[in-house]
């Protein structure tokens, strides 16, 4: 996807500045294919226009979050198409621009963030109540088991790396130290200035992706940058991980290649190492990597050491999820359809 240098949040001096990239395992553990719904061949009420999220809930129920259809498409377990949840609007139980979906103690809370406000459903989709929250696009956020929102910074007028709201929207504290320096504003003379001299620019450093495991604790990945980092509930930093991924020398090239290509100097192609993140429920942490051509995840424990690659089908990715019973669900935007893998 293009997006506008404002959005973007890449580095062309990964390579130059960073430890060389080591290959931690060449050959991965291929996942068992158990099943797969969707597709372009289904009925129209159940064509995903923009699928963006997805959250399953204890009884086993999938929901996938659209932001071009602005509302949420409701399956079971076995595929079974259920219902559309909510529709294009400003009022309770519709959505602009919805960009994450989470399931808290049976109900659903969806981030709206055209609407700049998180709202929260029923299990079957019933509105019970919304607050404000400051976001305007979804990346880079999580709510943990008590709807404790997690936001990232992107080191954007803040000193701290991630924002902590309460259940009511509330700013309560902010923590993690940043990578370079906070920013004012974005720049764009400098900004192309520093990428043209192979330079990390500070506005890029930032962009991270958040999950909680079951005890409360938080990973935050840097999307751009080699990073794991892992924070107590009470915003320490217990660990940093340096992930060690030969592909992430495949991305960048190809991540070159798009850049250099593009003539029109002020659209750039984002550098994006990992496209989503998933926890199991022992804590284990899975980063579903940027590769168009094959599902690939690394492993980490809750430690931040490295377990093992896992590979997937011959497609590209988007999102992933873990079910309470250890099942780990795939999603394709291209394609839209829904894979269901064993991780017993």
């Amino acid at each position: 996807m293009k997006t506008k240098i404002a959005l973007v949040v890449f580095t062309l001096t990964f390579f130059f500045n960073q430890p060389a990239i080591a290959d931690q395992e060449t050959f991965g553990k291929h996942l068992n294919l158990l099943d797969k719904f969707g597709g372009m061949e289904v009925p129209s009420e159940q064509i995903l226009a923009n699928p963006c999220d997805l959250a399953i809930s204890s009884e086993g129920f999938i929901y996938i979050l659209d932001s071009q259809d602005n509302n949420i498409k409701m399956f079971k377990k076995d595929g079974t198409f259920v219902k559309c949840i909510g529709r294009q609007g400003h009022g309770p139980g519709e959505f602009v621009r919805p960009w994450t979906i989470s399931i808290i103690k049976d109900k659903i809370y969806v981030t709206d963030t055209g609407n700049r406000r998180i709202q929260v459903l029923s299990g079957e989709g019933n509105f019970i109540r919304s607050y404000k929250i400051p976001v305007e696009y979804g990346t880079g956020l999580i709510l943990d088991s008590k709807a404790i929102l997690f936001l990232n910074t992107k080191g954007f007028k803040r000193l701290e790396l991630i924002s902590v709201y309460d259940n009511q929207g509330n700013l309560v504290r902010g923590f993690g130290d940043l990578e370079g320096d906070s920013i004012e504003y974005y720049d764009f003379t400098l900004i192309k200035k520093q990428i043209k001299e192979g330079k990390i620019p500070d506005s890029f450093k930032n962009d991270l992706l958040l999950i909680n495991d079951q005890s409360g604790d938080l990973f935050a990945v840097h999307r751009a940058l080699n990073k794991l980092k892992k924070f107590s509930s009470d915003g320490k930093l217990v660990k940093e991980t340096e992930i060690k991924a030969e592909e992430y020398k495949e991305i960048y090239r190809e991540f070159l290649r798009k850049n250099q290509s593009e003539a029109n100097p002020s659209i750039f192609w984002s550098l994006i190492y990992i496209h989503d993140l998933a926890v199991d429920k022992t804590g284990n942490l899975y980063l579903l990597l940027n590769i168009p051509s094959q599902m690939i995840i690394y492993v980490y424990s809750n430690d931040g050491q490295y377990k093992g690659k896992l590979l997937g089908v011959e497609e590209s990715i988007f999102r992933i999820e873990i079910s309470n019973d250890n099942f780990l669900f795939a999603l394709s935007q291209e394609t839209q359809i829904i894979y269901k893998f064993s991780l017993h």
